[in-house]
């Protein structure tokens, strides 16, 4: 009985599938994705995914995708589950609170978009740190959420399932410093 009470509150936590790219440096160097170059940049991806979703006990790989392959993958899935119905602990990093405003406007339970500014908030260092490039999240309804790093576009895009499409940069999601001078 325990295992079909189980089996059905997964069920109703919120999954999320999340596609991350490594970085491409290999490319602008003239290397081959199969080169041990491309490859080293496949296995930093994977120790920032690692260190990210082994070390945080709120929510579940479900499906490691190809991360964990002894090949170059210039893209990997994941799909992402909470362990239970809890808080998340995150970040404020800039955009969060126009990616909450925007899924609330879209009735996304506040389930998942706490999830999803979550992951964001989780992944966004490990862009900084030129671990991983660009990231994307597909909610079950098939919206569509992509964060660019810092040091390439800086924007995070909301494709919703009706078709609608929300951006925003980093610059315009964080008011600029005062200055002191």
């Amino acid at each position: 009985m325990q295992t079909q009470a189980k089996e059905q509150a997964s069920k109703t936590l919120p999954r999320i599938e999340v596609g991350v790219f490594r970085r491409l440096d290999n490319r602008f160097e003239g290397l081959s994705d199969e080169s041990p170059r491309g490859l080293e940049l496949h296995n930093r991806r994977m120790e920032a995914l690692h260190e990210v979703f082994d070390a945080e006990k709120s929510v579940e790989v479900l499906d490691w995708g190809q991360t964990n392959d002894t090949q170059s993958h210039e893209f990997v899935e994941l799909l992402i589950g909470t362990v239970a119905a809890q808080t998340f602990q995150y970040a404020v990093v800039p955009g969060l609170k126009f990616l909450g405003q925007k899924l609330a406007e879209k009735a996304v339970d506040e389930a998942t978009s706490e999830l999803v500014k979550a992951v964001v908030s989780w992944l966004r260092p490990k862009q900084e740190a030129k671990k991983i490039l660009d990231f994307s999240i597909m909610l079950p309804d098939k919206t569509f959420i992509r964060i660019d790093p810092p040091d390439r576009d800086a924007t995070i895009q909301i494709h919703f399932s009706d078709g609608k499409v929300e951006s925003i940069t980093y610059s315009q999601a964080s008011p600029p410093l005062a200055s002191t001078a």
